[in-house]
């Protein structure tokens, strides 16, 4: 099992970080959850043949993790893929039907240049939700609904041979069920949104001036009841008994030694401050 955070970043656009997106991959078989801006630059980066990914599993439908999706589906047709089925809680068949509504001229186009129409007209679509399970002789895909401002699962990936686990959180506050759902883990890659600012923080490129200063106390409020911060993902980590803790979910400009070290401080196993094109093999 391989685990490749292809998107650590947020809404906010930064060269640094891409939207969520996340690839596993299980010997020749690759997976992609999430689909955040950047996403097929970032695969291509990884060296991962786009038109052999026919999984995509959505954990909700923020525009940083599903921004890339029409780009995904249109590049990796183009490239070859002829299969595709997407997963996600309810609104993914809305996505894929408006992909059908824009770029029908686009698609018919390119049927016109003798592509072939299947991994475009059969895409299928999953619908998830709380009793949702996934199970092949491979791979066992378990989900939770976690606590986010629009509906919002978590996914449990296990690998049938080796039995590794791969928990990723999504975007949610803490609640008790993630480290019961992440139970002794191998990696919980896990949402911690909100940190201090790097009162340090240079750049000689553009930056977003109003992200370096702290948040008022109220809009840090309202975050928080929809994110996590590095000594919650820590905590949580803890309760589970995970291997390894990856931080994600990252905005521009934050203090990341500080959020290590504040991880670190609840929880004993190892943590890593998550960034673009990481990859942790299993």
């Amino acid at each position: 099992m391989k685990i490749t955070l292809l998107g650590t970043g947020s809404p906010v656009p930064t060269l640094e970080r891409g939207g969520t997106a996340i690839l596993l991959t299980l010997g020749e078989r690759n997976i992609l959850i999430d689909c955040g801006q950047k996403t097929v630059h970032r695969l291509l980066e990884n060296e991962t043949d786009i038109s052999e990914i026919e999984e995509l599993f959505f954990t909700h439908h923020h525009i940083d993790h599903n921004s890339e999706f029409y780009n995904f589906v249109i590049s990796s047709w183009s490239m070859g893929r002829t299969d595709l089925t997407v997963y996600g809680p309810e609104g993914t068949d809305h996505l894929l039907e408006s992909l059908y509504t824009i770029y029908d001229e686009d698609i018919q186009y390119r049927k016109q240049m003798e592509y072939s129409t299947s991994g475009i007209d059969d895409i299928g679509v999953e619908i998830v939700g709380e009793e949702f399970r996934l199970e092949d002789e491979q791979l066992r895909v378990d989900v939770l609904p976690v606590d986010h401002s629009i509906e919002t699962y978590g996914y449990r990936f296990t690998s049938k041979e080796s039995g590794n686990t791969f928990v990723f959180s999504a975007d949610s506050r803490k609640i008790p069920e993630i480290a019961e759902f992440a139970s002794d883990a191998d990696v919980l890659v896990q949402d911690a949104c909100l940190g201090p600012v790097d009162e340090e923080y240079r750049s000689d490129g553009f930056v977003w001036d109003r992200l370096t200063e702290p948040y008022p106390q109220e809009q840090w409020d309202r975050l928080h009841e929809t994110h996590c911060t590095a000594r919650e993902a820590g905590e949580i980590a803890a309760e589970a008994g995970v291997d390894t803790l990856v931080l994600t979910h990252l905005l521009p400009y934050r203090d990341l030694r500080q959020m290590e070290e504040a991880a670190a401080d609840v929880f004993e196993g190892e943590v890593i401050v998550g960034y673009d094109n990481l990859s942790l093999s299993l």
